[in-house]
């Protein structure tokens, strides 16, 4: 037992002495070091400063461009409404003639030398003229030797201004076409006026001399000056005398005198249309 004890205390000084011997000849085991990881910066709070003026910033801000107009679509115009006025309706009949004998009158009244017969057709209802015609104007002293029916003025023969009258325009150049004893219808029924004479230099109708062709000339009118006043009943024609359609002319209370006798047809004589002109062919009695 007392040997267990002393080899006891041999193994343990023996293991002493080894692990003296081991700690003076091995180096120090260190553990294995780790990459030194360097601290995460600190975020830093930037300095807060008080906010300048308002006037300041203000005056610092760049001026603003003007603001943009949002693009506006094409302007469609409305459609254009027609502007032009409506004529305005034609005057009516009674004025259209009342017009064209007032002109008449004045340019007979512009002569001088049928003032007499002027006078004579103002006193005449416009509405008794034709739309288209051409007259026959007497001179002054022919009509002065007609015969007065009182003082107070001359009252002519209902007979007498319709008879001057043919209803269709004829120049002078028109009546110029037609033959030596033509006859010309008058607003005097069933009465003509004959041409006599066809010369350019002695025209005459009725044997009155055209003294002044064309005194006035329109679309509508033809005025000539003739020497004397014309005589229904001697030149008008065979048939009876009948009232014309409009007995608003004048009248005259002719002086009585001898009866006339009939004038004979002459030869070659021939009767005009009342729609017929100068280029028309006419028809033989």
């Amino acid at each position: 037992m007392a040997t267990s004890f002393f080899l006891m205390l041999a193994l343990i000084a023996t293991t002493c002495c080894c692990a003296i011997s081991a700690t003076e000849t091995l180096p120090p085991i260190h553990p294995p070091s780790l990459p030194v990881i360097p601290p995460s910066p600190v975020a830093t709070a930037p300095t807060l400063h008080p906010p300048p003026p308002l006037a300041k910033i203000q005056e610092n801000q760049p001026e603003s461009p003007p603001p943009t107009q949002p693009s506006s679509l094409p302007v469609i115009p409305p459609p254009a409404v027609s502007t032009a006025r409506t004529p305005p309706p034609p005057p009516p009949l009674a004025e259209i003639q009342e017009n064209q004998l007032h002109n008449i009158i004045d340019a007979l009244i512009g002569t001088g030398d049928f003032v007499g017969w002027a006078n004579l057709l103002s006193s005449t209802d416009p509405s008794a003229f034709p739309l288209t015609a051409t007259l026959f104007i007497p001179s002054n002293d022919a009509v002065s030797h007609l015969p007065s029916a009182n003082t107070a003025g001359i009252d002519y023969d209902p007979f007498l201004i319709p008879y001057h009258i043919i209803p269709q325009r004829l120049t002078f150049s028109d009546l110029q076409q037609f033959r030596v004893h033509s006859r010309l219808p008058t607003l005097l029924p069933s009465k003509y006026i004959v041409i006599t004479n066809n010369s350019s230099s002695n025209f005459t109708v009725d044997d009155s001399q055209i003294t002044q062709a064309d005194i006035f000339v329109n679309v509508a009118f033809s005025v000539h000056g003739i020497e004397k006043v014309l005589d229904y009943s001697g030149y008008g024609g065979d048939n009876l005398l009948s009232p014309p359609e409009k007995t608003n002319w004048p009248r005259i209370q002719p002086t009585p005198g001898p009866p006339k006798k009939r004038r004979p047809v002459l030869p070659g004589e021939i009767t005009v249309g009342l729609k017929s002109c100068a280029s028309c062919s006419c028809s033989e009695i």
